[in-house]
């Protein structure tokens, strides 16, 4: 049986890439940030459509496929990482004999020209500010398209209030806010790092 700690460890797994660009803000979940947010959303993966918008290396899409998701798009405007994200997806099927490839498709695609329509997204957009609000535009584009959002952003007061709107606006119950600790890669150094909490909303 699949448990958070044994999902954490096969996450762990993933190649990182070797190339980030930064005005992409291109920085991964953590494996163990990652797997408690899937299991909370296990109920709204099983048997469902999943988005993975702005999937990076994929952890939330291939998280998402181990938990039964029926399938799993994987959404990001950088094909490189794409093709990561894939040979990440290739290393867990060998490492777990779980056939998730055949339920995974990757799209190269700004989050914003999306209309296809979803159960559930899990993201965890841009926050860092190279393009103002964008992880406010993951958000109200997850919201367009799901019923359920599982949505990763830094904390503020500014923020909240900003979700919080957003989710009025399309008629969606916030279910859930959860804080994490985060550190960005390229601040090792920072060593109280950032505090992050997730948003489930759900319409």
């Amino acid at each position: 049986m699949l448990t958070e700690q044994k999902l954490a460890v096969v996450l762990s797994l993933l190649k990182e890439n070797p190339n980030p660009k930064y005005k992409l803000e291109q920085y991964s979940i953590t494996p163990g940030i990652a797997s408690s947010i899937l299991f909370l959303a296990s109920k709204d993966i099983k048997n469902k459509k999943v988005f993975d918008l702005g999937c990076g290396s994929g952890r939330f899409g291939i998280g998402a496929a181990l938990l039964g998701a029926r399938e799993v798009v994987f959404v990001d405007i950088d094909e490189d990482v794409l093709k990561i994200a894939k040979e990440n997806a290739r290393i867990v099927e060998k490492k777990t004999g779980v056939k998730i490839l055949e339920k995974c498709r990757w799209v190269c695609m700004d989050v914003e020209k999306i209309s296809e329509k979803t159960d559930t997204v899990i993201q965890f957009p841009p926050f860092e500010g190279m393009k103002k609000d964008l992880d406010i535009i993951f958000f109200k584009k997850a919201l367009e398209i799901a019923r359920n959002v599982y949505s990763i952003h830094k904390s503020s007061k500014k923020t909240k209030d900003k979700l919080r709107k957003i989710c009025k606006e399309f008629n969606a119950k916030i279910e859930l806010e959860k804080s994490f600790k985060y550190k960005l890669p390229w601040k090792e150094r920072n060593k109280i790092g950032y505090k992050v909490f997730l948003l489930v909303a759900k319409r």
